[in-house]
């Protein structure tokens, strides 16, 4: 189905698989409807259908992992804090701090730049040419906000998160977090969520055009050098196109 043709059906379904992008052009045309959905609008690349679970929950959603979580956080400021400040003593902080040098936490990645999440969805075509990769549409004008008299851990509803830009990477992806919630006895995929604030649209990302959508957006301006601004992005760029 053409992008041009999309139909959320928000009351049927969480989720519509609403289109097969089927160029470059195509998605890029298919990102032009995106503000009319709302005003906050999020996307996320990924190599895998589905499965819209913070690291934490991936192998187990139903395990309660509050303990292990905060235990995490409290050694990463106990051992690390030479390269921490006084304001990673505040859970908000520290988390976001955490979910961005790789700690497992309750935090899924997301951006408000399409091509960004296009980016993060095709990137791994050398790692998997024979899968189809997926970007999905977060449409969270109405989401829960953090309650930041309360921790992390004690939300009750997903909530979105947009960090401080303190990180050249954070800016350069333009990142925004989902902050989830153990609830119920696990922690739900989005896609399956049924809280009435939170919408999603699906794009499917065929593994036969990958490599021209790097490319596309390698002419762009966007590529590993770009999306990680250190040395280790550069030398990564490198490695992909000169190696």
């Amino acid at each position: 189905m053409r992008t041009n043709k999309i139909l959320c059906e928000w009351e049927i379904s969480m989720i519509t698989e609403v289109a097969e992008i089927e160029s470059f052009a195509n998605y890029i045309e298919s990102m032009e409807i995106a503000p009319l959905f709302g005003n906050k609008v999020l996307f996320r690349g990924q190599p895998v259908k589905g499965n819209l679970l913070p690291s934490v929950a991936r192998e187990d959603k139903t395990k309660d992992t509050t303990h292990i979580e905060k235990y995490s956080l409290e050694q990463m400021r106990l051992i690390g804090s030479s390269l921490l400040s006084t304001r990673d003593e505040d859970d908000w902080n520290a988390i976001v701090k955490a979910q961005h040098h790789g700690l497992k936490t309750r935090c899924l990645d997301w951006t408000s730049n399409p091509m960004v999440a296009l980016w993060f969805a095709c990137s791994n075509r050398q790692d998997r040419p024979d899968h189809d990769s997926y970007v999905y549409m977060l449409v969270a004008d109405h989401a829960a906000l953090p309650d930041r008299t309360k921790s992390p851990f004690q939300q009750k509803h997903v909530c979105i998160l947009q960090p401080n830009y303190e990180s050249p990477r954070v800016s350069a992806q333009h990142g925004w977090l989902t902050v989830h919630n153990y609830e119920n006895g696990q922690f739900t995929p989005l896609e399956d969520s049924q809280e009435d604030q939170i919408f999603l649209c699906e794009y499917l990302i065929p593994k036969t055009i990958k490599a021209q959508i790097i490319d596309g957006l390698d002419r762009c301006g966007i590529n590993q050098s770009t999306i990680f601004p250190d040395l280790d992005g550069l030398c990564g760029y490198l490695n992909r196109n000169f190696t």
